[in-house]
């Protein structure tokens, strides 16, 4: 359905987009030899993190406000705000030409940025070769399918570029984002792209045995065949999740059930480890409510509560809205058109804050929640 890509596009991109942004601000891009990068410090271990990783990783979207422009320090508060409310892990993502500028030069700025920002945290990296609803390939091979030779062997370069950021930093590496819309959309690159995925995961491991691999998909995908089958030989489940009633257009489930429909999500998979690459609610009136968030974030944690150590890792999605231009912004460059409002509600109001910085109820509740997970180990 048109409307759940969209929604899926916004979410996807919108984050990211001004995480770049303030970095590219802050310095001019170096496109450099692998070599070049791998000496740097940001690839080594932190020394912030602790020996041993939690087994229930928690982490949040924590962009600042963007309007206005946020400077540097307002990233570092709300880092340090996220770190305050429980969260010991972080989101990053960045398409393939993000990384790769040219074939054999890497362009690590924003992601060294990023990095750096969120010393002291485990990470979630998300390299999207495909990213909802498009491809994010580097120029030269746009046209190419993903099982060419020349592809496969351009993505572990890129892999060894990240050799040591792998090794010493990431504790999960998704190849592929909401990878099952995409193919949805496009069925006959379903098996060279499985060709492709497994081939990466198989660098990926030789490269650092300890990493957590897959690719992301739906709440919905993952429970299709198909589906299943792309991810068999991957070491565990990353989803996005969204409380949408799918089938039903602009939808979403009575957050009562929260608890209930994850623990029913994890019981139509298998015993893999599952790991939320996003999970959120919205908080308009007309769509949920900002009490409705406060029922669906202890739902989350409810359920995670029952789940126990079988979920290693939640990203809440968000900390903050996006604000009403960037929203427009967006619903004008992907030209729609019926679904406007409803899309707009919905993206304006995922924050556990409003754009504003005016905290919902639902903060209070994450902050208690993500500090309690915590105690006890």
């Amino acid at each position: 359905m048109k409307w759940i890509l969209a929604i899926f596009v916004f979410v996807a991109c919108g984050a990211i987009f001004y995480t770049i942004f303030y970095i590219r601000a802050a310095q001019d891009a170096k496109s450099r030899l692998a070599s070049e990068w791998q000496q740097e410090s940001w690839m080594q271990p932190d020394p912030l993190l602790p020996n041993d990783t939690p087994s229930r990783l928690l982490a949040i979207t924590d962009l600042p406000p963007l309007d206005p422009t946020p400077t540097p320090a307002d990233f570092v508060a709300t880092v340090r705000k996220s770190k305050q409310a429980g969260c010991n892990a972080a989101v990053l993502t960045f398409s393939w030409p993000a990384l790769e500028s040219q074939a054999g030069q890497f362009t690590f700025d924003e992601l060294k940025g990023a990095v750096e920002l969120h010393s002291g945290r485990a990470l979630f990296l998300g390299i999207q070769v495909v990213n909802t609803t498009v491809r994010e390939m580097p120029g030269d091979l746009s046209s190419k399918p993903f099982d060419d030779p020349e592809v496969l062997a351009r993505f572990r370069s890129l892999l060894d570029a990240l050799e040591p950021l792998l090794k010493n930093r990431v504790r999960f590496l998704s190849i592929g984002n909401e990878t099952d819309i995409y193919l949805s959309a496009h069925p006959d690159e379903a098996e060279s792209f499985e060709t492709f995925l497994n081939a990466g995961y198989r660098h990926a491991k030789s490269l650092a045995s300890n990493l957590t691999v897959s690719t992301t998909l739906t709440d919905a995908g993952a429970l299709q065949p198909e589906f299943r089958k792309l991810v068999q030989s991957m070491d565990a489940h990353f989803l996005t999740y969204y409380h949408i009633k799918h089938g039903v257009s602009g939808a979403f489930k009575d957050p009562e059930t929260t608890k209930q429909d994850i623990l029913a999500l994890a019981g139509g998979l298998d015993t893999r480890p599952i790991v939320f690459q996003e999970i959120g609610f919205p908080a308009h009136e007309s769509l949920g409510s900002p009490e409705g968030q406060v029922v669906f974030v202890n739902g989350v944690f409810d359920a995670w509560d029952g789940l126990g150590n079988r979920v290693a890792f939640v990203n809440y999605f968000m900390m903050y809205d996006f604000p009403k231009s960037f929203v427009k912004d967006l619903v004008t460059y992907y030209g729609l058109t019926n679904e406007t409002e409803w899309l707009a509600k919905y993206l304006g109001s995922l924050g556990l804050h409003t754009s504003d910085g005016r905290p919902r109820p639902g903060w209070d509740v994450f902050s208690r929640r993500g500090n309690e997970l915590h105690k006890g180990g």
